[in-house]
């Protein structure tokens, strides 16, 4: 694990670096003068003609399954198969029960971050090693551990990581967030260079296809937040904050306001929402890495619960990477993954009030990261 946070931040940098040079063109001083918007009609929810982002649903359904099947060894004595969670991963041998997915041309794999497609790799044979222990877990031994109430149980490895948690919410950064912010929301994609004459049926024109991937990605249906069924990985951790954080109209309206705007060439408010949306986002990844060390905290002597909220909490705080516009710095980031510690055993309430109050500070939230 030691090397795993390690190699956090020289990705990180990475990312950043790659992106510097775009940053004169990442809408960040870009106000609209009038309210363009009253010019065209925009409609409540986000029901266009021509949207298609099929890729990014059936990309959801896959780690779905991939849960599915990792989630099965929380209970002891059942072993994961690396093989096939590879094989879902990248989408080959027909590893997955729905025969659309089977069949698709979409994997996960190769929409990752690009460096770090591999690592998920590692963390899917981790969780297989584990998943192989006859021992019960603990301190230095892998194995499923059942919490003090009894009511959950969950697969670590030695030091406490939750494999299934560094894969489902890792993909939820280096995925999901990734493609929402660095790639389909950037100036490559929805910038005034790109296509926004020639329409696709079914597509609508190349930048009114690439918005509408974004949408994809986050997760929700067309009348969120009206309409919260089946709502999925972003949009329900989203949902989940929205009581403290009033994030669900925010972001969603900025997708449908931005969506209208491209397609009446309102280019000034599409920037607007861009902005709006990242800022959104990476708060709610923010204020749920806190919220996880908040229920870690409250459960330190769990051994289960605790670690399983570590292993959710530190990949969310991870995400934040993959924004190079974020507002957190990369040595504040990198002091809070290092307080989650190397050994989860050995986390104290000192290192998550720590980390805590770092995001909390940084993304002002301090009035409300006890409640989080």
């Amino acid at each position: 694990m030691r090397i795993l946070l390690k190699s956090i931040f020289i990705l990180g940098t990475v990312i950043l670096v790659s992106s510097s040079c775009k940053k004169e063109k990442d809408f960040s001083d870009i106000v609209p003068k009038i309210d363009t918007t009253k010019l065209y009609e925009i409609p409540a929810s986000y029901n266009f003609k021509n949207v298609n982002y099929s890729g990014q649903t059936q990309r959801l359904l896959m780690l779905d399954e991939m849960v599915v099947l990792m989630k099965t060894g929380n209970t002891s004595g059942i072993s994961v198969d690396a093989l096939i969670l590879k094989n879902m991963y990248a989408n080959t041998n027909n590893a997955f029960a729905s025969s659309l997915l089977n069949s698709s041309e979409k994997r996960i794999k190769d929409k990752v971050y690009s460096l770090e497609q591999s690592l998920f790799e590692s963390y899917m044979d981790s969780l297989s090693l584990a998943s192989n222990s006859i021992n019960s877990g603990s301190n230095g031994k892998a194995g499923v551990i059942v919490s003090n109430d009894g009511n959950a149980s969950y697969l670590f490895d030695k030091s406490g990581v939750e494999y299934t948690q560094f894969v489902e919410k890792g993909l939820m950064g280096a995925l999901m967030y990734y493609q929402i912010c660095e790639v389909y929301l950037s100036p490559d994609k929805i910038g005034n260079s790109v296509d926004n004459t020639t329409v696709i049926s079914g597509e609508g024109t190349a930048m009114e296809h690439h918005w509408d991937e974004a949408f994809g990605y986050f997760g929700a249906p067309i009348d969120f937040p009206e309409n919260v069924n089946g709502i999925k990985y972003i949009a329900r951790y989203t949902n989940s904050r929205n009581q403290l954080l009033n994030c669900n109209k925010k972001i969603m309206e900025a997708f449908i306001k931005g969506r209208a705007a491209i397609s009446n060439k309102d280019y000034s408010t599409r920037d607007t929402q861009v902005l709006i949306i990242k800022q959104e986002l990476e708060k709610v990844f923010a204020a749920t890495a806190i919220s996880y060390l908040n229920k870690a905290k409250t459960f330190i002597t769990d051994d289960a619960i605790r670690n399983h909220n570590l292993s959710e909490g530190i990949m969310f705080a991870k995400a934040l990477m993959y924004n190079s516009s974020k507002k957190i710095t990369n040595p504040q980031l990198q002091q809070v993954m290092m307080l989650f510690g190397d050994n989860f055993y050995n986390t104290t309430i000192e290192n998550i009030n720590s980390a805590r109050d770092i995001l909390s500070s940084v993304y002002e939230l301090n009035a409300i990261k006890t409640q989080l």
